[in-house]
């Protein structure tokens, strides 16, 4: 195996490494990586750690001792959390980080349910697996964009909400121009062979593949917070003074609140499942890291009892210009996710070739890209 072969292949794997960080991270859904941004874990992980984050679907049951990342849950500032769980309750998980003197429940938080985690952190032989230093990049991502949509709202006078719209409108254009370039400069190649001369594979087939990374971290970020959520209430006669409680026949309010756990804004489509179910407004805008809430009025059946009604969310990465996205999912509601999807892997599949090109010196080919004037000066 050669030395550039090697470089090659610890060029590519660290690049698809940051790649998966900074996409799970961003977007709010850790995705085959994570960090720590405490010292909350030592000495299994330092603060700004990188784990291997394993989601749950494929973990099973949660045990004790495993690592977790679950949504704090607090109700006001959600957040992702690392901690080890102690062990299980009727009311839901105990958790602790390894370097704090209690547990969170004994701090006042909630036990964990299952529905809040959504990660693991891979431990071999009890030990997690870490990368250390990995949190810089991530943490950097997120300064940067908040740099930047700051610095819009500062020059155009606007909030926080437009000043998001308007970064998402910018990686729009720049992905589009990047995917015109770049499809421009693949038609100016004669492609001569498929494979470079040390056996390595294409830039195009790792820029693919670093694409399908960014896409399903998308993916999960749009689709797992996203689903239906049943709000119970008890209809009585006489109804006590309480949430959730009604008289029969009366009007139950109650707030269905919109987390966004990543950087990048997103918009929320809200709709009753349920027939007795109003909603404040259907559609709601979040910026990064923040939530919202929306009213939603229940009216209570004609008899007593216990009754649950349901609240469904989908949720898209704002990257697209608002009337696109209500046209898309006008028509279906799969249709935005698809589109979104597609642009984050177009975007990434320009930076990974550009990265990759720039790395070094192309390589000599044995038959590779040529342009038409050094062919007509071959055939000379």
């Amino acid at each position: 195996m050669s030395v550039r072969y090697v470089a090659r292949f610890v060029r590519i794997a660290l690049l698809v490494t940051v790649l998966a960080a900074i996409a799970g991270q961003a977007l709010g859904q850790p995705l085959l990586l994570g960090y720590v941004s405490s010292d909350s874990m030592e000495p299994a992980m330092d603060a700004g750690d990188g784990f291997v984050a394993v989601p749950t679907l494929l973990v099973g049951d949660v045990e004790p001792g495993d690592v977790i990342v679950y949504e704090s849950g607090d109700g006001v500032d959600d957040e992702l959390v690392t901690h080890r769980v102690v062990r299980a309750t009727d009311d839901g998980y105990v958790t602790r980080g390894d370097a704090n003197p209690v547990t969170d429940q004994q701090d006042g938080e909630p036990h964990v349910r299952e529905e809040q985690i959504v990660a693991t952190a891979l431990q071999i032989d009890g030990t997690v697996v870490r990368i250390p230093g990995l949190g810089v990049a991530v943490t950097t991502t997120g300064t940067v964009f908040g740099v930047v949509q700051a610095g819009i709202a500062d020059v155009t006078g606007t909030g926080g909400d437009q000043s998001g719209r308007a970064v998402a409108s910018l990686l729009l254009v720049l992905s589009l121009a990047g995917y015109m370039i770049e499809t421009v400069r693949e038609r100016r190649r004669w492609r001569l062979d498929r494979r470079i001369d040390d056996g390595t594979t294409e830039p195009r087939r790792v820029a693919v593949a670093v694409a399908l990374v960014v896409a399903v971290a998308a993916t999960a970020a749009m689709v797992v917070p996203a689903g239906a959520e049943s709000i119970a209430f008890v209809s009585t006669d006489p109804a006590p003074d309480g949430e959730l409680l009604a008289e029969p026949g009366g009007i139950v309010e109650t707030s269905y609140r919109v987390s966004n756990a990543g950087f990048a804004p997103i918009v929320a489509y809200l709709e009753p499942r349920d027939e007795g179910v109003t909603l404040e407004r259907h559609a709601a805008i979040v910026p990064g890291r923040d939530s919202e809430d929306v009213t939603v009025s229940i009216t209570a059946p004609e008899s007593e009892g216990h009754y649950e009604r349901t609240v469904v969310e989908h949720r898209y990465l704002y990257l697209l210009p608002r009337p696109v996205i209500d046209a898309l999912y006008d028509r279906h509601p799969w249709l935005p996710l698809g589109a979104i999807v597609a642009l984050l892997g177009a975007i990434a599949y320009v930076l990974c070739r550009r990265l990759i090109d720039s790395g070094g010196s192309r390589p000599a080919r044995k038959g590779g890209y040529c342009t038409r004037n050094q062919r007509f000066r071959l055939e000379r």
